[in-house]
């Protein structure tokens, strides 16, 4: 293939034009140049592309054939530039999007309802996993960012942002769980624990923070593991044991009453929500405005 492709713009430009003058003012060159440059592409491809008339120039069979595909090319780079513009003006493209039931309940499901109504040109992909497997997905490149509960570990590549602070807690139905004290987790052990399925960032963090304030011996071991913070609070709503979740899945049920918080010692401290997408890695135009819309919230 021919290296210099402007070549093919001055063939293209004074095909259609008919006129080597014609196709010189639109390219803001002089007519020799014009004349050159095609006279090189025809030493090029050891071919004639042209023949003069008395209006100006007509392509040859030979520079007839060449100039469909000429056209076609630039129709698809035009076609091309379009599509780019339209992503940088956010009247097009995708967003991928990585998050776990719980950081896009409590935190992204607003912000992705904004975006979508301010940009609903740009398609949306939103997809719904723990977040270790949501933070292999953006590695992996599947994803554009993310959104995932802490505590996360240290990794390089990876820009970590702080924007939710959240607080796990137990709850248990207030008609089987009378025990009004303050318990330790030795204590907490001797009742039916519901937890999460250990393959969970929540999960990970409860059973890190009470190995590090519960005798080895004294562990409390959950009864029962489930897939969703919701199945938790309906067990413990209908007494099956003592639940342990986000406090935000709870706020409803102990608001009414239906759930009662069961204080400890020593409860796990705030942990949070982050913001995650890939350091040196260009972002694209939807994303930059996404990231850029949840740090303008968080200023607010």
């Amino acid at each position: 293939m021919i290296e210099n492709l402007a070549l093919y713009r001055y063939f293209y430009e004074t095909a259609l034009s008919g006129s080597i003058s014609a196709a010189a003012k639109k390219l803001y060159v002089s007519q020799p140049a014009v004349s050159s440059m095609i006279g090189n592409l025809e030493r090029e491809l050891n071919t004639t592309l042209f023949f003069r008339t008395s209006r100006g120039v007509s392509l040859t069979p030979e520079g007839a054939m060449l100039f469909d595909f000429v056209k076609n090319a630039f129709s698809f780079l035009e076609a091309g530039e379009d599509k780019l513009r339209e992503i940088a003006n956010l009247s097009g493209g995708v967003l991928r999007i990585g998050a776990s039931d719980m950081t896009l309940r409590f935190f992204l499901l607003d912000h992705i309802e904004k975006f979508n109504t301010s940009f609903p040109g740009v398609h949306l992909s939103v997809t719904n996993a723990p977040t270790p497997q949501t933070l292999q997905a953006l590695k992996g490149g599947m994803l554009d960012l993310c959104v995932v509960s802490g505590p996360l570990p240290e990794e390089e590549g990876l820009e970590c942002v702080k924007v939710r602070e959240i607080e796990d807690i137990f709850v248990a139905d207030p008609k089987t769980f009378v025990d009004t004290r303050v318990l330790s987790y030795e204590q907490l052990s001797v009742y039916p624990l519901i937890m999460l399925e250990k393959d969970t960032s929540t999960r990970k963090y409860v059973d890190s923070h009470i190995r590090a304030n519960c005798a080895p011996d004294s562990l409390p071991v959950p009864s029962i593991e489930l897939a969703t913070s919701d199945l938790v609070l309906e067990f413990a709503k209908r007494g099956i044991g003592i639940g342990a979740v986000v406090k935000d899945f709870a706020k409803d049920a102990l608001k009414d009453g239906t759930l009662a918080q069961v204080h400890l010692q020593n409860p796990p401290p705030p942990r949070a929500f982050y913001l995650v997408y890939l350091q040196n890695i260009p972002l694209s135009s939807a994303a930059r405005h996404f990231i850029d819309a949840i740090m303008k919230g968080q200023e607010e």
